[in-house]
């Protein structure tokens, strides 16, 4: 039986008040994905949600090394309540890890939105093993107070093109990571 381990970086509270999604929350209508980490023919990202409401659920098949990767999912939604938007305030990343002693293993997840992508939300997460060796399923997870917030929903129902982008490192003696899951908690707010 697999032990599960918790290793959470939080940031501080959210200056903002939770919101619930809109009465209609977009539906992905396109998932793409790019880099070594899911190449983009392989099929290797699936939605379990399917929609972008309070939270939206991946699996990965491929996510995995021992040095790095990178997987860039490419999301467009719609369907949406006109006058919302929203922003990614948690990233929650799951999968199994190997850690020899003096090795870290740190997450960077990159989110921007297509029609303004110098405005990015960096989450960053790191697991050290100082000894023994970790060899276990874990959980990662990182929020933020600095939102990147998508456009406002207009007539259309668009979202506009979420970019999520997350690079697994290992740094030090050995290690390796099989990223299976991730679940990104959203705020909304009306505009």
């Amino acid at each position: 039986m697999r032990s599960s381990m918790l290793f959470a970086a939080i940031a501080p509270a959210l200056v903002a008040a939770d919101v619930a999604a809109p009465a209609s929350a977009p539906k992905i209508t396109s998932l793409k994905f790019s880099g070594s980490g899911c190449p983009n023919d392989s099929g290797s990202v699936k939605s379990t949600s399917g929609f972008l409401s309070d939270a939206a659920s991946f699996t990965y098949s491929q996510l995995r090394g021992d040095s790095t990767d990178n997987c860039e999912i490419h999301i467009q939604a719609s369907g949406g309540s006109q006058g919302w938007q929203f922003a990614i305030k948690e990233i929650e990343w799951r999968g199994n890890v190997q850690l020899k002693p003096g090795t870290q293993l740190d997450t960077i997840t990159q989110v921007f939105f297509s029609e303004k992508a110098a405005d990015t939300t960096t989450f960053t997460t790191h697991l050290t093993c100082a000894g023994p060796e970790i060899k276990d399923y874990i959980t990662l997870r990182s929020s933020t107070n600095d939102l990147t917030w998508s456009k406002c929903i207009g007539s259309d129902g668009s979202v506009g093109l979420l970019n999520v982008n997350l690079r697994p490192v290992i740094q030090g003696d050995s290690g390796n990571y099989d990223i299976k899951g991730a679940t990104w908690k959203l705020q909304w707010r009306q505009c």
